[in-house]
């Protein structure tokens, strides 16, 4: 059962019953995300759903009306809405009023997922974005076998790259190379992503000239499963229904690290776009980071941290929506979990020893995130039940003392692949 999406602005739909799982529903309000309404597996009729709506969203709602007022240069109309049915026909700022005129390079980095690669690239095909303005590049890492290629194969709109190298940074990198478009948007071959995805990365980048990087909400496409409930539990992806501009004035000295240092905050690599022209003046990703390496991670926190180390600012844009396909079994959470620790800890051993201007502050965050994320729920869970079982949490935990030295291991690990493979190819070699 895929999470559910309602337009506010429309004839709500009844909620079907569920069998099993947690059923979800997306609520937007003239395109743009409000929040995430939890129905329940019982479901509920469109009258039901309005008066929930209200009952956990209203302010949000409230708040999104007032700012369309404000756009449109009006007061506080007569007839504003006193139930959701006004919305109906309620005056909307028109938020991305502009045609489109940025080339954007969509990039999915995947290995050996083809089976299940088509829902994602069935999803970018529905883009609603000019063709002629969208390129859609499948980067295929290490692959095992040619599944990947003859997946691509049957779309023809899709690019095809194959970059031998092991690891998600290396593959991050190769659309780079291969990026025709003054945009290259990320994402990954577990989530499909919504119709107007690249329009809202695109109308943010425009809005905001100074962002390098933007980054987008990312939703549980299901909750079938108890291991996918646990991960939202835990955290998710998701990071709030907000636009937000963020930024460090290093021409005063501030520190990066002790404000931002927790780079998290702002999303993941599954969701991300940055201006290609930042590539040229920070480098390129580092491959001794992320999936395919011993780190298992911080590939795109460390890309956050060095837009943010420049002086130029990041955008978190919640219109920018995908869906993200979770592990479904517990023992794949678990992994994950672990992963996470390892990834964020090594992401900050680079941090510290590419700037040791920044190194005071990192290390004092890492201690901070180690009692106040690890170390404090862990306590708390031996005293009352917590929302996610203690074995995720000690995982975390472990994880996070074995990121510390991991990153080490991975610079040599990705300098043994360089001296192995060489200089990557140019741009089209691979095509």
């Amino acid at each position: 059962m895929k999470l559910v999406s309602v337009e506010l602005a429309g004839p709500l739909p009844a909620i079907p019953r569920r069998t099993c799982g947690e059923q979800w529903v997306l609520l937007l309000l003239h395109g743009r995300p409000i929040g995430v309404l939890h129905t329940g597996p019982e479901g509920c009729t469109a009258s039901e759903l309005a008066r929930l709506c209200l009952d956990q969203h209203g302010w949000a709602i409230a708040r999104h009306l007032a700012a369309d007022q404000i756009a449109l240069g009006s007061g506080r109309p007569a007839g504003a809405p006193d139930s959701l049915d006004d919305l109906l026909n309620f005056p909307a700022a028109c938020h991305d009023a502009a045609p489109p005129r940025t080339a954007v390079t969509v990039a999915v980095c995947t290995r050996n997922r083809s089976t299940q690669l088509a829902e994602c690239l069935e999803a970018l095909l529905a883009l609603d974005y000019p063709a002629d303005l969208l390129d859609i590049l499948v980067v295929d890492n290490a692959p095992s076998d040619d599944s990947t290629r003859r997946t691509v194969a049957a779309y023809p709109r899709i690019r095809y790259a194959c970059e031998p190298r092991p690891g998600l940074d290396w593959a991050r990198n190769r659309a780079i190379l291969e990026s025709r478009a003054d945009i290259i948007a990320y994402t990954d071959d577990d989530v499909s992503v919504e119709r107007n995805w690249v329009r809202a990365l695109a109308s943010a980048f425009r809005d905001e000239p100074e962002a390098m990087c933007v980054t987008g909400l990312v939703v549980p496409d299901e909750v079938d499963t108890h291991a996918q409930a646990l991960f939202e539990r835990y955290g998710g992806f998701g990071r709030g229904f907000e636009r937000g501009l963020f930024r460090v004035d290093v021409q005063r000295g501030h520190s990066a690290a002790r404000v931002f240092g927790g780079t998290g905050r702002f999303g993941t690599g599954a969701n991300m776009a940055f201006r290609r022209e930042f590539f040229s003046e920070a480098g390129l990703f580092d491959p001794a980071l992320d999936v395919g390496t011993p780190t298992n991670g911080g590939g795109d926190l460390d890309m956050f941290f060095r837009v943010l180390k420049s002086g130029r600012a990041l955008l978190y844009e919640p219109a920018a929506i995908v869906r993200h396909r979770h592990r479904r079994e517990y023992a794949a959470l678990k992994t994950q979990i672990a992963n996470n620790g390892i990834g964020f800890y090594a992401y900050l051993v680079r941090i510290a020893s590419t700037y040791p201007d920044e190194r005071a502050a990192v290390i004092a965050l890492g201690v901070w995130w180690l009692w106040w994320w690890n170390m404090r729920r862990l306590l708390a869970s031996f005293v009352r039940t917590g929302k996610v079982p203690r074995d995720l949490i000690v995982a975390e935990l472990k994880g996070s003392f074995v990121g510390l030295r991991r990153y080490a291991a991975a610079r040599k690990h990705a300098a043994d692949v360089a001296r192995r493979y060489g200089a990557p190819e140019p741009a089209g070699a691979d095509a």
